[in-house]
């Protein structure tokens, strides 16, 4: 178990500074503890995500070439999506009508699979013209966002059409991505992109255009990878090389941390973790350099 009393900093908020310290109200003791923890049949698992409904979690499983459903409780193997499609998949999300979409990076595409029970089919692809596409999250009023990593850029799509693209042709180095990995998109139109490379998370607006960046002293990254949003609205971030998840409230102040920092496969501990999910008081996380994924209790007290 591993607890963490908040603390209040005074910083001053700027648009690569560290998080803005305000005097509301605090979140009180907040505790994570390890309860299930699954088999070692993954290699290197990525993202995680659980469907729309509750009832399974799907699990990026890069060298497997494929994507696992689990069930979220016992995180017991129910079934296999993609096994015959897929190649080095990085990142799964699910569209405005439940439809899985699945990063394929090793194909340089995005896949969406119509699901029934455990199984999928696949009903659709796009991207041409993506380089090991690494994230993709879906947007208001029908939009699709893709990282596309080895390209350095942020795209959106409708219909399966590019519309807007980030990142290209920029005079600013604070305009570029390295490595762009995850990318979530809020209903308030905000779109969060996971800058790997440079070590932080860019907000943009509805137009992909900068507005804020989380990133140096008070967030200390080192190649964060895949991010979730709870109910709550706080921000957790699998901190890869930092083997740790970091959680951040809604004004993105640093709350929580799961893992020591130090890897290994004790009850505190995480190697490389790359994927996160959250609902309610379950946390899910791609353990992924430990080939496993772990469910954890989330525990607030007054």
């Amino acid at each position: 178990m591993q607890k963490f009393t908040w603390a209040i900093l005074f910083t001053v908020l700027s648009l690569t500074g560290a998080p803005l310290h305000a005097a509301d109200k605090e979140p009180g003791t907040i505790t994570t503890t390890r309860s299930v923890v699954s088999d070692t049949s993954f290699s290197h698992p990525h993202d995680v995500a659980l469907s729309p409904d509750g009832t399974r979690l799907y699990v990026a499983d890069l060298d497997n070439n494929a994507v696992k459903v689990l069930d979220p409780n016992s995180l017991k193997t129910i079934g296999v999506i993609g096994d015959k499609d897929l190649d080095s998949p990085h990142d799964v999300s699910f569209d405005s009508q439940g439809r899985l979409m699945v990063a394929d990076s090793g194909n340089d595409r995005i896949v969406v699979f119509q699901l029934s029970g455990n199984t999928g089919k696949k009903i659709a692809t796009f991207g041409k013209g993506l380089t090991s596409p690494e994230g993709v999250t879906p947007g208001p009023n029908g939009l699709i966002y893709a990282t596309d990593t080895g390209g350095g850029t942020v795209i959106a799509y409708r219909n399966g059409k590019p519309i807007m693209k980030a990142g290209e042709n920029t005079t600013r180095s604070i305009d570029e991505f390295t490595r762009p990995h995850d990318i979530e998109a809020r209903a308030d139109g905000k779109v969060f992109v996971v800058d790997s490379g440079n070590a932080r998370i860019k907000i943009l607006d509805k137009n992909l255009k900068l507005e804020r960046i989380l990133g140096g002293p008070g967030y200390d990254f080192n190649e964060p990878k895949y991010i979730a949003f709870d109910a709550r609205g706080w921000l957790w971030v699998a901190d890869e090389y930092n083997n740790k998840v970091k959680v951040f409230d809604h004004q993105y102040r640093l709350i929580h941390t799961i893992g020591t920092g130090t890897a290994g496969t004790g009850v505190n501990q995480l190697r490389k973790p790359e994927g996160v999910d959250v609902k309610g008081d379950r946390v899910w996380i791609a353990d992924t350099y430990n080939n496993r994924i772990l469910l954890y209790r989330l525990n607030i007290s007054p």
